[in-house]
């Protein structure tokens, strides 16, 4: 009779050996398993109180006790070990893993005569004790002290160690499975009728939360059922759920119906194939005395005298499969396997992107992360909370791991607030993440460094995973990009073949087009720890980018842009990570410059970049050429104040360091600002000394340049004939140098001239000019700003379909080039035509569409204007509110960017527009407003207009006084 007890051995070995709802058959249809008892914290703990409750049943038989607490110490070691090694790891899984079918012997010994059947265990039970001893003192205690990537380096080394510790563990479980089968076949004999089982081995649970990989697991679950023996296997990075999708496949009724025996097999403790033959062993209950040379055979042949259909899953076969002196062999055992039988099935699991290299095909999927709203669904499932703005961004981070999603939500869910772990993930990385102890599936940075230090990855590979990861956008297959990345290798460095060996660990992914290979940003994160910051390779980096960027600085070359606009984000992260090395390489002031005059072509406001760029360790000519970029960069932002303070820092430090050159230039950029701000006398004075300078230094393209804005000067004076005079010298001096672009720009120019002075054929001409010279200089811009001219000509003409087509075009030009200021003025100029056509929604669509762009980019003068616009055919409609909205917010916007004359004359709409309502107070102060602002500029037309109409109403409410007062 089995005995009574508080918590008996056999409850115990039920909570360890069926974790996880395991399913008893009958005969072969059995599950059966080798344990995976490492998959999950709660298996250590399992087996803690499992010991302890076996020293506490046969206390009284010596060295029970002894084999507890030993086994005890080497499971509670394992969060005592230095930086989580992984060799450690596998010892005491592989201690613990044979010590529970220990255990179980000894609980069925238990079960049939107590306490008393331990008595002729005592030799066993002593030699078991002192070898657990010998384990903890020599394999596990060094470890506490082991450098950091020693047991990851050493790992195929390693290999005859745990060899060697397995079948010292096989012998002992031996004994003791004999001496439980002699105790079993003694009940038997004396009473014969109860039927004794096989104890039932757990498969994996059924995960109780998979979402968004429904079609992935129908789609595996369909191959799964073939019925001409299917051979599939399931791959990703690792994290990215593809033991969870197997789980939920065996767990499905149709495969448990098309399949009466399903064998589970973890390859986690099998770094050899002979292991993994050993794995496979046990969960066919192969005998130790069995196995030997002939154990292939015996696994082939057991396999074959199952008359059921059979489905055998392999987890985590790259453990062994990887180690290059094993791979053969694995490839070998599962031809074999294959063959062994036409009812046999095969799943198999491997982190990375290769497939075993059998002769038979594999049925394979590549699980990739989950998309943003399946992410957000899991994370709020899992922690119980709301997706706030921290949130989200991690998960964008995380880019769809659902073991990063998982260890997330469980700190969440343990009080951890969402911001604190994005401040901590951008200061610490993947290290953020994990929930205690060092294990893959608890630990972000275990689950990645598992495949980063995988045998298939070299030093070399790694060296190439930390240059990447200081790229944000990764590395470009694009000229002259890639070329200059394998040039910077050392000793000569193929990177083809690297870059596929990456892309096989699911490390990198090459995406896009054109193609860039890239890693997930919790892999970046993580690489980015690999490399020293001023290792000879990143130097060699930064100045790869340095140099390419400083052979492209002309924005306007089509074949620049090529090159550079898919780079910039890299460009960006290397020049901030060139900023820190010491020595600085020697032109990233200068390099910065160029970045940031690229964002001003592309309208991307990055003014804070260029400030990092500013300190004493860069040569005071560099800093001034960064002031001279960040003055362009405020006047386009319409930040004229801080515009005129870069400038003018930039004179200083040209002047300091004698460059005459440069001081023309910021001269003249200071002669444009002017210009903007209506400082016309200024601009002329700036644009003097500019041309003084550029003489000097015999610069004639900086002659021509300055030549052109003083012709644009004297356009803003309406002295036109002055106007022409400085084009024709601008012209002069491009045609000396051979300069297409700027002849193309002064054909532009000559034809708004033309324009002003109604000479429309004549302007029909030069724009026609400028566009065959922009075309043969492939400047996408100059095409785009000739369209629009054109557009605006044939507008004048009231040629409206000829206008809109010409529209139209510079708008693919613009639209090629991102540029949304150019866009916002095309949008502008078709509600003009749409006004035209008495097309009023459509016109109103327009214009709010140029509004919005001019918001985007920060053009606050258009915005303005748009406002302005909108607001008049609001009153046309009769909308006098909104049209009113819309006039404050001109009058907001101009008084920003400084328009008095924009700003007087909104005030002067709203003056109309309180007059239409009879408001006449509010008349009278708009009025007044707007005459101040007139009288401040000296524009005799508004001030007349506004002193006209004041009269106008002070007599109406005189009148309106009188009227009041005959009544009163």
């Amino acid at each position: 009779m089995r005995r009574s007890q508080s918590r008996d051995l056999k409850s115990l070995f039920g909570t360890l050996v069926a974790h996880g709802n395991p399913r008893a058959r009958t005969g072969l249809g059995t599950w059966q398993s080798t344990s995976k008892l490492d998959t999950s914290l709660s298996a250590a703990v399992t087996t803690l109180q499992l010991a302890k409750d076996a020293g506490d049943a046969a206390s009284h038989v010596p060295y029970v006790k002894a084999v507890a607490g030993v086994l005890s110490q080497i499971i509670r070691i394992r969060d005592e070990i230095r930086a989580n090694n992984e060799r450690c790891e596998e010892i005491i899984n592989l201690v613990q893993l044979k010590s529970t079918t220990i255990l179980q012997s000894l609980d069925k010994i238990y079960e049939t005569k107590g306490a008393e059947g331990f008595e002729d265990l005592k030799s066993d039970l002593e030699a078991y004790a002192d070898f657990l001893q010998a384990v903890l003192q020599k394999e596990l205690e060094p470890f506490k002290t082991q450098p950091r990537w020693t047991s990851y380096i050493n790992r195929s080394k390693n290999a005859g160690d745990l060899q060697r510790l397995e079948r010292e563990l096989n012998e002992f479980k031996d004994r003791f499975s004999f001496k439980r089968l002699v105790e079993i076949s003694t009940v038997l004999l004396s009473n014969p009728a109860p039927q004794v089982e096989a104890i039932p081995q757990a498969l994996p649970p059924s995960p109780k939360l998979v979402i968004g990989r429904d079609s992935v697991v129908e789609s595996v679950v369909q191959v799964t059922l073939s019925p001409s023996g299917p051979r599939v296997v399931i791959l990703g990075q690792g994290g990215i759920g593809k033991t969870t999708i197997a789980t939920i496949v065996l767990h499905d009724s149709r495969i448990t119906s098309a399949y009466p025996t399903i064998y589970f097999v973890s390859s986690e403790l099998a770094p050899t194939a002979e292991l993994l033959e050993n794995r496979v062993a046990d969960a066919l209950f192969i005998p130790q005395n069995e196995r030997g040379t002939g154990l292939v055979s015996r696994i082939v042949d057991r396999l074959r005298k199952n008359a059921h259909p059979i489905l055998l899953y392999i987890d985590n076969l790259e453990t062994v499969w990887e180690v290059e002196s094993e791979q053969h062999k694995v490839d070998h055992f599962l031809e074999v396997l294959s063959g062994a039988s036409s009812k046999l099935a095969l799943l198999v699991t491997m982190r990375g992107t290769q497939e075993p290299k059998t002769s038979f095909p594999w049925d394979s999927t590549i699980l990739t992360g989950l998309d943003i709203d399946v992410s957000v669904v899991m994370y709020e499932k899992l922690s119980g909370k709301s997706t706030d703005t921290s949130a989200r961004e991690l998960l964008l981070k995380f880019g769809g791991s659902p073991l990063a999603i998982k260890l997330f939500s469980s700190m969440v869910k343990e009080g951890d607030k969402p911001s604190q772990l994005l401040s901590s993930w951008n200061k610490n990385g993947v290290k953020t993440f994990e929930i205690g102890g060092k294990h893959r599936l608890s630990s972000l940075e275990q689950s990645i460094r598992l495949s980063v230090f995988s045998p298939r990855i070299d030093d070399t590979a790694r060296l190439v995973l930390g240059l990447i990861a200081l790229m944000p956008d990764g590395l470009s297959t694009s000229s002259p990009w890639f070329e200059g990345f394998e040039s910077i290798l050392p000793d000569k460095t193929i990177l083809q073949p690297i870059l596929r060996a990456l892309r096989r660990t699911a490390l990198l992914d090459e995406l896009g087009e054109p193609s860039r290979w890239q890693m997930l940003p919790p892999i970046r994160q993580f690489c980015l720890q690999l490399i020293e910051s001023t290792a000879p390779s990143v130097v060699s980096l930064v100045d790869l980018y340095i140099e390419t960027i400083a052979k492209h600085r002309n924005y306007s070359s089509s074949a620049s842009q090529v090159i550079i606009i898919p780079e910039m984000a890299n460009i960006r992260g290397l020049l901030l990570h060139g900023i820190n090395l010491r020595p600085l390489p020697d032109l990233i002031g200068a390099a910065s410059a160029d970045y940031a005059n690229w964002t001003y072509w592309q309208n991307i406001d990055d003014s804070t970049f260029l400030s990092r760029f500013i300190c004493s360790s860069v040569p005071k000519g560099q800093q001034a050429y960064i002031y001279l970029t960040q003055g362009k960069l405020h006047h386009r932002w319409s930040r004229q104040d801080a515009a005129e303070a870069s400038f003018s820092r930039a004179l200083v430090f040209y002047g300091e360091v004698q460059n005459q050159m440069g001081e023309a230039n910021a001269h003249k950029f200071m002669g444009d600002l002017q210009i903007y701000r209506d400082q016309l006398d200024g601009a002329e004075a700036s644009f003097t000394r500019a041309l003084e300078l550029y003489s000097g230094v015999q610069f004639p393209l900086g002659e021509a340049i300055t030549h052109e804005s003083i012709g644009d000067l004297h356009m803003r004076r309406d002295q036109l004939d002055a106007a022409e005079a400085s084009f024709t010298r601008a012209l002069e001096f491009y045609g000396d140098i051979r300069d297409r672009l700027g002849e193309a720009n002064i054909y532009q120019s000559i034809g708004n001239l033309q324009m002003r002075r109604d000479r429309l054929d004549a302007a029909e001409v030069s724009f026609n000019r400028a566009l065959k010279l922009y075309i043969e200089v492939q400047s996408g811009l100059g095409r785009a700003n000739t369209h629009t001219f054109i557009g605006d000509l044939l507008l004048r003409q009231n040629r409206l379909d000829a206008a809109e087509v010409s529209l139209t075009q510079a708008l693919e030009h613009y639209g090629k080039m991102h540029d949304r200021l150019g866009e916002a003025n095309i949008y502008n100029t078709l509600g003009n035509i749409h006004m035209h056509r008495e097309q009023p929604d459509a016109a109103e669509a327009s214009y709010n569409r140029a509004m919005e762009l001019y918001h985007d980019v920060g053009e606050h003068r258009g915005e303005a204007n748009a406002h302005n616009i909108i607001a008049v055919l609001h009153m046309a409609q009769g909308r006098l509110d909104a049209a009113e909205a819309s006039f404050t917010r001109a009058v907001e916007l101009y008084g920003v960017v400084l328009n008095p004359l924009g700003e007087a004359n909104a005030h002067v709409f709203i003056a109309s527009l309180h007059r239409h309502r009879k408001q006449l107070k509010s008349t009278e102060v708009s009025l007044t407003r707007a005459l101040e602002l007139y009288r401040k500029i000296q524009d005799e037309w508004g001030i007349a207009t506004c002193t006209s109409l004041l009269e106008e109403i002070h007599d109406s409410i005189q009148e309106l006084g009188a009227v009041d007062s005959s009544f009163s």
